[in-house]
């Protein structure tokens, strides 16, 4: 019986990510880029995923601070600032910004969004999703860059 209940799941949960999937396919027409900069995305680079609004303030220190831990790049979503984000963001040349004034909440909370950029772009890498007012924090993280942890992960299977 146990079998039978693990196969029913595994259906469940494959059309569910398929429906999820096909969500963010349909809202990428939502996004403008303001600086796609992922050109310059080099094979390894650690990337970072975020949906913003009205950060400004909280955005250099986590700009600076995932730096120092090794993301090399930074793929954000605007949502609509007014308080100069997007201009703030497109100065940066480690940052590539998208702008929607679709809704968040029926973008899945700006994960509809963040799905597309990371089917697009995250393929074969380490890939963060963070918001504006986050900072990683991990074991060591004050000694060892992602990059270590990153190797770590992978030795661990």
């Amino acid at each position: 019986m146990t079998r039978l209940h693990d196969l029913a799941l595994a259906y469940r949960l494959r059309w569910r990510r398929r429906r999820l999937l096909a969500r963010a396919l349909a809202r990428r027409r939502q996004l403008t880029a303001i600086a796609d900069r992922t050109g310059r995305i080099a094979r390894g680079d650690i990337l970072c995923f975020a949906t913003v609004r009205n950060e400004a303030l909280r955005l250099p220190h986590f700009l600076d601070h995932h730096r120092r831990l090794g993301v090399a790049h930074f793929l954000v979503v605007d949502n609509d600032s007014s308080d100069g984000t997007r201009d703030l963001l497109a100065a940066q040349t480690d940052v590539s910004v998208w702008t929607t004034a679709q809704s968040y909440k029926r973008a899945r909370f700006g994960m509809d969004w963040l799905t597309w950029l990371m089917m697009r772009h995250g393929h074969g890498h380490w890939c963060l999703t963070l918001d504006a007012d986050e900072c990683l924090i991990y074991p060591y993280h004050d000694t060892r860059p992602l990059p270590a942890l990153c190797g770590w992960l992978e030795a661990q299977g």
